[in-house]
């Protein structure tokens, strides 16, 4: 397994992982201001960017792509901030190898079992022909017919960039075949272990991914843990609540 990566700021150890079908530039405007605070080691998750797909593609092996990678690093305590799938893959670390991680913070996502919601992006993403594609406004009118949200479709279009090999054509910065075949797994609850240090949730008052039911499944796994609810957020509370996200992480880190 190969991680590609980024490397901000001084200070205690800080890696931070992104959601489905991104790269760690999502997540970069946090980095840099955490950066006074960590040294921020900004990822691209496992089947992501310009990093390799373990297999089979699991919550697990993900997790211990990112462990894999931090013995790299020589990083042998380290918190980690996850937003979306990125949480889930923090989280899974947390569960698997916790006397390693010094705190966790998990944005919009809980450890259980969710239902298939990006089944629509996914046929969006195969109905655009990368090899006959002209450019990312004729790939954006085709996601159109799939994905009613602008801001989901910017944000998927930020993985499309010229391939290099062969010369013409487009190409995904995620591994769309197997995120797809595998799909299911990155939807499942985390492994039912425990970590007992700090854990801080973020959630986004306007999403539901994190909703109260989940309340057993996360105190079950996290004991340590507080909730901090940002007001008139969504799921992508990192992007548009920036301030009061940064805010929030930075009291918890300090």
């Amino acid at each position: 397994m190969t991680i590609s990566y980024q490397v901000l700021g001084q200070g205690k150890p800080l890696i931070i992982i992104h959601g489905l079908f991104g790269t760690s530039d999502n997540l970069k405007q946090i980095a840099k201001a955490l950066s006074d605070q960590c040294k921020v080691y900004l990822i691209d998750a496992p089947a992501h960017g310009d990093s390799t797909t373990p297999s089979p593609l699991t919550l697990t092996t993900m997790a211990q792509a990112v462990l894999q990678f931090a013995d790299e690093q020589g990083l042998n305590q380290f918190s980690l901030l996850g937003h979306s799938l990125g949480g889930k893959i923090a989280m899974e670390i947390a569960l698997l190898d916790n006397s390693r991680v010094d705190r966790l913070i998990v944005a919009d996502i809980a450890p259980v079992q969710y239902t298939r919601r990006h089944d629509n992006i996914i046929q969006g993403l195969n109905e655009i022909n990368l090899v006959t594609l002209e450019n990312r406004q004729q790939a954006n009118e085709t996601l159109t017919q799939y994905i009613d949200d602008a801001g989901v479709r910017g944000f998927l279009l930020k993985s499309l960039t010229r391939a290099e090999k062969p010369a013409t054509g487009w190409r995904w910065r995620f591994d769309l075949q197997v995120l797809q075949q595998n799909y299911d797994n990155l939807i499942k609850g985390n492994s039912e272990l425990s970590f007992p240090g700090p854990t801080l949730f973020i959630v986004g008052g306007n999403s539901n991914y994190v909703l109260p039911e989940h309340k057993p499944q996360i105190v079950s796994r996290f004991a340590n843990v507080n909730v901090k609810v940002i007001q008139n957020a969504g799921h992508w509370l990192h992007a548009e609540k920036a301030t009061a996200f940064v805010k929030i992480c930075r009291d918890f880190l300090a």
